[in-house]
């Protein structure tokens, strides 16, 4: 009797098999590999372009904080209609990966980039926030 790793097939080929005294080194399937590393997160915009323009919204707020009711009032105008008013300069930079419109505010002291309208609502809800905690009069338009 014979015990070798090869086994004939139907078609008359030697195949090579797996006996049961085979040594489990010799195995035809490849050794488990160790896990792959999880895939690597997309950088954010700042990691991909570090010498771009600021986009910390609050840090330019405090830089460019209106200095009146009607400053403020400027400046939501100027966000709402994505349009330059008062001393806010508006400038459209196209689109974001995402399809968002990229806004380049620039104040009296320096320049924001706005990627998403997220980032504008934010702006507004901070704006909205200012205006109590100055005691301004409530928006009207």
């Amino acid at each position: 009797m014979s015990y070798s790793n090869s086994t004939p097939s139907t078609d008359g080929r030697n195949v090579k098999g797996r006996s049961l005294w085979d040594e489990p080194g010799d195995s035809p399937c490849p050794p488990p590999t160790a896990q792959a590393a999880p895939p690597e997160r997309r950088k954010s915009y700042r990691q991909r372009y570090p010498d771009s323009l600021p986009i910390d919204v609050l840090e330019w707020l405090q830089l460019n904080k209106p200095q009146s009711y009607e400053e403020l009032m400027d400046l939501r105008r100027a966000l709402y209609a994505r349009r330059t008013t008062g001393v806010y300069r508006i400038r459209l930079g196209g689109l974001t990966l995402l399809g968002e419109q990229k806004i380049l505010l620039t104040g009296r002291a320096s320049a924001v980039l706005i990627l998403s309208d997220k980032a504008r609502h934010f702006l507004l809800r901070t704006l909205c926030r200012l205006r109590k905690s100055e005691r301004w009069p409530p928006i009207r338009y």
